[in-house]
């Protein structure tokens, strides 16, 4: 941001260029008023100067022939005196005139010095008395007859004079109205000026006011300001950057409260597993030995009856009853989990007299694969029970494991009701947030929730766990796990 100068020197700036273009546009008047004041003076002093000249010229006449008559000296300086005056008036005129009014002052002054001459003739005793007497009458009445001339001269003077004058005035007044336009340009161009430094910064404060009352904190730059401005313009930018952070630490601190309490709530989920599974463990330790080899006598007795349906039936129960009190609270294999629910699907194939058909199709290539125990056996039953257990003809479960790339992939298919579009969001809702669902099966006490939490507690962010369903199309269950070579 480009700071500029404060809006006080600004003002002041301003004032002075404005007050010094008014002042010169009232001088200019002023000088123009006084030249045509002037004008009007000088044609007045002139006409003024020629009509005391001719005034001077009628006393000067008169003295001079009551001197030629009397003799008397009072009249000689009288005339002297007039004489003098007569002149005088003269320079008046040629001082205001022009070079053309000079020179018709000079004829003048010369038709006084051809009036003078009878006097000095009269003086040297040259001519008598009414000589002199006529002469000088008949000279003055030369000079008097220029009285209308004279005039009309002085006024083509002034005529011409006062042309001159407008000519100026108008120079003037055009000189006027370009110093006034120019100070229209200069009010505008202070006012654009002032609209960039002032205005416009503030309407981008009052923007960016706007953008932090919405939650937003990218403020839009000021640009060149004064200096009052930009540092309103620095503090604010410096107050949106501090409640940024503030309100980031309070994103970061409420996603930590939020993790903190996700991993309590594992931690007492994880709690309540275990208190269950200890639970099943008391109620198991019911002597299984006892219940075994109980198990073992009536197969043996079955098979001596040779009834060997019974007899492979009841082996295969105490074999994955014996799997299941082993591994009910610790890991296995993925063979063995297999191996497992081969025993499961053999026993429900017989509980549900033909109605109910397993395929199971497992790859020759598996490696050793630890996982928890008991994860497949309460999907399986979860497809029977909720899948084709309600179907009236015949149902088909699989079960499919393949490897490929490094990863096990498991497979449960059921042809059964399967679910709706808003039971399975409501399915895989129940699954991330790790709370019990009505699809969940209870065969074994662990249900669908329970064996995706396990498993994601066990493989982490590499499980792949997903549940594709239709209504009246079945229901198929996928599970990727990684397997370390």
């Amino acid at each position: 941001m480009k700071v500029g100068t404060s809006i006080r020197t600004q003002l002041y700036a301003f004032l002075t260029l404005t007050a010094v273009l008014c002042v010169s546009v009232v001088i200019l008047s002023i000088v123009s008023t006084q030249e045509v004041i002037q004008s009007t003076h000088t044609f007045f002093d002139c006409n003024s100067s020629l009509s005391s000249f001719y005034t001077a010229i009628d006393e000067m006449d008169s003295a001079a022939r009551d001197w030629v008559y009397s003799g008397s000296d009072a009249d000689y300086q009288l005339y002297l005196q007039a004489a003098k005056t007569a002149r005088s008036e003269l320079d008046q005129i040629r001082a205001n005139g022009d070079q053309e009014l000079a020179w018709r002052i000079g004829l003048l002054e010369n038709m006084m010095a051809y009036y003078e001459k009878p006097i000095y003739a009269y003086l040297e005793g040259e001519q008598n008395t009414y000589q002199t007497y006529n002469e000088l009458l008949y000279r003055c009445g030369l000079i008097r007859n220029t009285a209308t001339d004279y005039h009309n001269y002085l006024a083509e003077f002034m005529q011409k004079y006062a042309g001159a004058i407008q000519g100026r005035w108008q120079q003037k007044c055009v000189i006027q109205i370009a110093a006034l336009l120019i100070l229209i340009l200069v009010g505008v161009a202070v006012s654009s000026f002032y609209s960039k430094s002032i205005l416009r910064p503030i309407q981008t404060l009052t923007e960016n006011a706007r953008r932090v009352q919405r939650g937003e904190f990218h403020l839009e730059p000021i640009g060149q300001a004064s200096a009052e401005l930009a540092v309103m313009a620095d503090a604010f930018a410096e107050m949106a950057s501090h409640v940024e952070e503030n309100i980031d630490v309070v994103k970061k601190n409420a996603q930590l409260e939020q993790m903190v309490l996700r991993q309590e709530s594992e931690r007492l989920t994880m709690q309540n597993l275990v208190t269950q599974a200890e639970l099943r463990t008391l109620q198991a330790q019911i002597n299984p030995h006892f219940l075994f080899n109980t198990l073992s006598m009536i197969s043996k007795s079955a098979y001596l009856s040779h009834d060997t349906t019974t007899s492979e039936l009841i082996d295969r129960l105490a074999e994955f009853l014996r799997y299941a009190l082993d591994k009910s609270n610790t890991t296995s294999t993925l063979q063995e989990e297999i191996n497992s629910i081969e025993n499961y699907l053999f026993i429900q194939k017989k509980r549900f007299s033909g109605r109910l058909d397993f395929v199971v199709d497992v790859a020759e290539d598996l490696p050793t694969l630890q996982m928890p125990a008991i994860v497949l056996q309460p999907l399986v039953e979860n497809a029977i029970k909720h899948g084709v257990g309600p179907l009236t003809e015949e149902a088909v479960i699989s079960l499919k494991v393949r490897y490929r790339d490094g990863r096990a992939r498991i497979q449960i298919e059921d042809n059964g009701v399967g679910m709706s579009a808003e039971q399975l969001e409501e399915l895989q809702s129940c699954l991330k947030l790790g709370l019990g669902s009505s699809n969940g099966g209870n065969g074994t006490g662990i249900g669908l929730t329970n064996v995706y939490r396990r498993l994601r507690m066990y493989f982490g962010a590499e499980l792949q766990f997903t549940i594709e369903s239709e209504e009246n199309c079945g229901t198929l269950i996928t599970i990727s796990l990684p397997v370390e070579e």
